[in-house]
């Protein structure tokens, strides 16, 4: 919840249901749950951020998605995830995908 208040995100609106992914799950896997969920945080990011930006790609999602690493901590940094060019990101760091619902 830290890292989605200090990217100053609503993550979920009206009946959105938030969804917590591994980013460690095979590429197909997160396609299809990005696929059906209405709001994600995907954990476990580090090495497997360039199968996780390739599976929101596949899902349609990547342009909703920011990217936060050592969220609430010193050093944090937030930006959508399409502005974040290089593939490394440290242990704590997340991707947020925020859902859509009915906005007000």
């Amino acid at each position: 919840a830290g890292c989605w208040a200090a990217a100053g995100l609503p993550m979920t609106w009206g009946d959105d249901t938030l969804t917590i992914l591994a980013g460690t799950q095979p590429q197909s896997d997160l396609t299809a749950k990005l696929q059906t969920s209405e709001a994600a945080v995907i954990m476990k990011v580090g090495r497997n951020l360039p199968k996780i930006r390739a599976a929101l790609a596949d899902a349609g999602r990547l342009a909703a998605a920011v990217y936060v690493a050592r969220g609430t901590m010193a050093g944090q940094e937030v930006c959508p995830l399409t502005a974040k060019t290089d593939d490394t990101a440290p242990y704590f760091s997340l991707v947020l995908v925020p859902g859509n619902g009915r906005r007000p």
